[in-house]
C-alpha cells in the first residue's frame, strides 16, 4: 500500500496509514483540502466511519469537530506555529 504523509496521531476511530478498503479523509476539506494533504492532515477511515453510516465523520458533527481540534493542535505543534498562523492558513480556529 502507498504510504501517505500524515501528522495526525493514531486514534481508536481512525488510522494514520492506508489499509485495505479504507477511505482517505482530509481533516480540513472544501477549499482547504489540498492544504490538508500537503500538511499531512489526513486520516484513514473504514467506509462506515467515513460516509457510509450515521456514525461517519461526514454526518457526525462531534466526530468532525474532534478531528478539527486534534488537527489544529498537531499542526501548530508539528510546524511550531501559533493559533494566528493556523487561522491565516485555514481561515479559522477550531480550539
Amino acid at each position: 500500500m502507498k504510504r501517505e504523509f500524515c501528522i495526525m496521531p493514531e486514534d481508536e476511530r481512525w488510522s494514520t496509514k492506508r489499509f485495505a478498503g479504507s477511505h482517505r479523509h482530509e481533516v480540513f476539506g472544501g477549499a482547504n483540502r489540498q492544504l490538508s494533504i500537503k500538511d499531512g492532515l489526513i486520516i484513514f477511515l473504514t467506509p462506515e466511519m467515513h460516509n457510509m453510516s450515521d456514525k461517519g465523520i461526514h454526518f457526525n458533527k462531534e466526530f468532525m469537530d474532534y478531528t478539527h481540534k486534534i488537527g489544529q493542535e498537531v499542526w501548530q505543534k508539528c510546524y511550531n506555529k501559533t493559533k494566528e498562523d493556523f487561522i491565516a492558513r485555514y481561515g479559522k480556529s477550531y480550539l
